[in-house]
């Protein structure tokens, strides 16, 4: 059966993120990168953007995009022919977590989405790539297309969503998590013991921070090539 690829993006990100990814790929077929929607739940976000065609999907998520990949893996695990979390993960948020998303979303809602986005760029970039003009210039113009509606919906979807982690480890198709060496946002260690946990390979990419596929795509493409060319 024909495979078909889905990228999935991240908060603050949109399609295009994956573009330069996309075409240093060798193995990819029938790829698909939609702009996730404004809905304030991964399931239903999952239910939404799931391809409607006859094909095996493999599914690619950076950060909030793997949780909507690891909502579609539990929708359809018969139609997943593998899965790549990059800078993410499967547990639920805490109490805590949640009401700084709440506060984040109602932020957004009244006027101060451009600050959320410029208060964590030092905390998503690497060190040697926080005053990276272009991706300054990326980043600005991705989140005016992305849009504080967005931004909520997103962040509220996060704290609702559950914790995934059995279900990733009963899944026992190709699995892949792919980590920067510093991350900020989601430590790179919390990553590295959730692939042992739940059995799936592991690669780090030196020189990125959170924003992995923006900071080093050929790298992030080279990695998932040799990963699914060893499972094909």
């Amino acid at each position: 059966m024909k495979t078909s690829w889905l990228f999935l993006h991240g908060i603050n990100n949109v399609p295009a993120i994956w573009t330069p990814i996309v075409e240093a790929l060798t193995w990819a077929s029938d790829v698909t990168t939609p702009l996730l929607p404004a809905i304030p739940n991964v399931d239903k976000i999952a239910e939404t953007l799931w391809p409607s065609q006859g094909t095996r999907t493999l599914i690619i998520g950076h950060s909030f995009g793997g949780y909507v990949a690891l909502a579609m893996l539990e929708k359809y695990p018969e139609r997943v022919a593998g899965i790549v979390l990059i800078n993410s993960h499967t547990r639920a948020d805490n109490e805590a977590v949640c009401e700084v998303r709440e506060q984040s979303a109602r932020a957004a809602e009244h006027g101060e989405y451009k600050t959320l986005v410029e208060n964590v760029r030092l905390r998503v970039y690497h060190p040697n790539n926080v005053d990276n003009p272009m991706l300054a210039q990326q980043r600005l113009e991705h989140a005016v297309h992305y849009g504080p509606e967005r931004f909520a919906a997103h962040q509220r979807a996060c704290a609702q969503r559950p914790d995934r982690t059995a279900m990733l480890k009963r899944f026992h198709g190709p699995k892949l998590v792919l980590a920067s060496e510093e991350d900020l946002v989601i430590a790179t260690d919390n990553q590295r013991s959730m692939a042992t946990t739940c059995g799936t390979e592991f690669e780090t990419i030196a020189s990125a921070g959170h924003m992995l596929p923006a900071e080093q795509p050929t790298a992030v493409a080279h990695a998932i090539d040799r990963w699914w060319q060893a499972h094909t």
